[in-house]
């Protein structure tokens, strides 16, 4: 059974499974710390981070109008550890921390009330200590709209999909309304794994099981980078 990076099993704290990069990921259910051992007290607004030449990412809105993409580090649901604000076609550099693990998504103000907000499309990114980092788009938690990532080692590996149909063509009975108001493709396994089968097989007609984590048990769309470095687009 194949499993996506950094998922933890059924049950919160119960034995992890391991990738070949080490790293452990939880898109269903968090608990614990993260990785570094403590979560965020305070969101830190990442607009003038920079490009140093470290780990990071570069991430870009491709949408339209300015949108704000939160960092959260595995297990720690309540609080992000960084946020960004990025205009329609801008991009901008966020770094990540040593031996980071965990997401990024779209969202709103209401990420920073202190509550836990899963719903959604998740870049998940994972750095192995050794200089590696690793990626995957998931839609295990939900589908907010389209994400690529690529690989800024100069291999142009690349992952996720740029399919707005995705959203266009869903059918009405498997949407949920987002903290904004908007509708979001709900999550296609609930918080003990049970796969929610009209969800992931709408999905998996649209995507396959190549460009995105839709499940737990098909493909490995996961990348690596050799540099810890990469860049991705929100659709």
């Amino acid at each position: 059974m194949l499993r996506s990076l950094f998922t933890l099993t059924n049950l919160l704290l119960s034995t992890a499974v391991a990738l070949p990069s080490g790293i452990i990921r939880s898109s269903h259910i968090s608990g614990g710390l993260s990785a570094r051992g403590s979560c965020a007290t305070q969101a830190f607004d990442a607009t003038n981070d920079g490009d140093q030449g470290g780990a990071g990412i570069k991430l870009s809105n491709s949408g339209n109008g300015t949108r704000s993409f939160f960092v959260y580090e595995n297990s720690c649901d309540s609080i992000p550890l960084k946020y960004v604000t990025v205009n329609a076609g801008e991009t901008k550099f966020v770094a990540l921390p040593q031996l980071f693990q965990g997401r990024i998504v779209r969202g709103n103000d209401s990420n920073l009330d202190g509550q836990p907000h899963l719903l959604g499309t998740w870049l998940e990114i994972g750095l192995d200590g050794t200089g590696k980092g690793y990626g995957d788009i998931s839609l295990i938690r939900g589908c907010d709209g389209p994400v690529t990532l690529v690989a800024e080692d100069g291999t142009g590996v690349a992952t996720g999909f740029d399919d707005l149909s995705v959203l266009a063509d869903a059918p009405e009975g498997i949407f949920e309304i987002d903290s904004d108001g908007s509708k979001v493709i709900e999550a296609t396994e609930g918080l003990l794994s049970a796969v929610v089968d009209p969800v992931r097989d709408y999905l998996a007609s649209k995507l396959g099981y190549e460009k995105a984590y839709i499940d737990d048990y098909h493909g490995n769309p996961v990348i690596c980078s050799s540099n810890e470095r990469f860049s991705a687009a929100f659709y």
